[in-house]
């Protein structure tokens, strides 16, 4: 896995050039309004929402779990809207509380909204529930195939942050009232 995503995080116009194509697909589809748009991203693909995000699309709101998180510049997120939330794990050794704050800083003085969760015992990837070889679920919180260190499963973290997630989207893309 890491051999796939580490050039990839080196590669900003590859992320944006990805995240951009995602888009695409989904504002091709019928019904999709382009008025209430939300991202989330886990890990990598967290990483990939944030720089869509600098681009200038106007998302409602970003939701990044355990993200790689870019360099932290307040003058990239100037022209950002979104509400922002951002979740970790304290024991996250690939994004840590110190880093999550940091990049938190720079939110801050751009006058985003954001806000952070960091889940106590959780290490990276803790949503990821364990597979063994196959595929097929594992047993406990570790993961059967080698994985790097700091990574493991949550179960009662994994339920918060998805709450977490759905009351930032709730919160920013209330339900449309039916048209009479």
């Amino acid at each position: 896995m890491l051999a796939r995503c580490m050039p990839l995080l080196a590669d900003v116009e590859r992320m944006q050039a990805i995240g951009r194509a995602a888009l695409n697909v989904l504002l091709a589809t019928p019904g999709v309004d382009p008025d209430r748009l939300a991202a989330l991203g886990y890990g990598t693909g967290g990483r990939i929402v944030l720089e869509l995000a600098r681009t200038g699309v106007p998302f409602k709101a970003i939701a990044v779990v355990h993200p790689a998180l870019p360099p932290a510049s307040a003058d990239d997120w100037t022209d950002v809207t979104s509400a922002f939330l951002l979740c970790t794990g304290s024991e996250d050794p690939l994004c840590t509380p110190e880093q999550v704050l940091t990049f938190g800083r720079a939110l801050q003085a751009a006058g985003i909204d954001w806000r952070v969760n960091i889940y106590g015992g959780a290490k990276h990837a803790f949503w990821a529930r364990p597979t063994n070889p196959d595929g097929s679920p594992a047993a406990g919180t570790t993961h059967t195939d080698a994985t790097v260190p700091g990574v493991g499963y949550h179960p009662e973290h994994s339920v918060r942050a998805w709450q977490a997630v759905l009351d930032l989207i709730s919160e920013t893309l209330p339900a449309k009232s039916p048209k009479s």
